[in-house]
């Protein structure tokens, strides 16, 4: 096996990308969004954020996903929500400018009576396609040992995807995705998906930005945190 060969067979990753509209509408409640949120628990009303209803981002159905990263192999459903005046500061506490709620089960879940949000997205439907080779940007790969040729031609071998996916690579623009809250270090916190702009759908972090997401590990798996990156 060539070192190519080898080098990609270590740094490979699935994931599952959305493909946002270009369909029609689903009826089930349940089904995958950009741009809507349409089920939450009994119990749970609209999110505010500063006294201010909050936009909802997107609700992913994870069981119609073709591949889940196994960080999320508990979890059934996410929503997602943030604020429609301003973009929370990176690495702020989930539920401070933006709300992440995730579901073990669909059991329990409700129609979330739509509240008149200021709403600059246009939603769309979700499905989901499988990748089945996603690389690292080299910010994530430049510490690896790797052969002179390969390093100088990196980005002729290996690509990550861009777009709102579940597993794979972060496609970074800056930097690696660094989880920098105190609270939150001895999370072992983790990549799990992003969200990225989609014109389409008139959505944006900032100039052509995009939003991850990372969960803690172990008996910290409740943390959710979300740092983001624009041109």
């Amino acid at each position: 096996m060539s070192d190519l060969e080898t080098l990609k067979n270590q740094l490979v990753r699935k994931a599952s990308k959305a493909i946002v509209g270009g369909f029609r509408p689903p009826d089930d409640p349940l089904a995958s969004w950009f741009g809507k949120v349409r089920v939450a628990r009994q119990e749970e009303d609209w999110p505010l954020s500063n006294g201010r209803l909050m936009m909802p981002l997107c609700q992913l159905n994870l069981e119609e996903a073709p591949y889940k990263p196994e960080a999320l192999q508990d979890v059934a459903l996410i929503t997602v929500f943030i604020d429609p005046y301003e973009l929370p500061v990176t690495d702020t506490p989930n539920g401070q400018g933006w709300l992440l709620r995730a579901y073990p089960s669909m059991s329990g879940l409700v129609p979330l009576e739509q509240a008149n949000h200021r709403m600059i997205i246009k939603p769309f439907p979700i499905q989901w396609e499988l990748l089945d080779g996603d690389y690292p940007a080299w910010e994530d790969a430049c510490d690896i040992d790797m052969p002179a040729e390969i390093e100088e031609n990196y980005y002729d071998y290996f690509t990550t995807v861009n777009g709102t996916k579940l597993g794979g690579w972060p496609s970074v623009i800056q930097n690696q995705v660094y989880w920098a809250p105190p609270d939150q270090r001895t999370a072992d916190l983790e990549y799990v998906f992003q969200i990225d702009s989609e014109p389409k759908a008139n959505w944006a972090w900032g100039d052509r930005g995009c939003g991850y997401f990372g969960r803690g590990s172990g008996s910290a798996k409740d943390i959710w945190t979300m740092t983001w990156q624009c041109y």
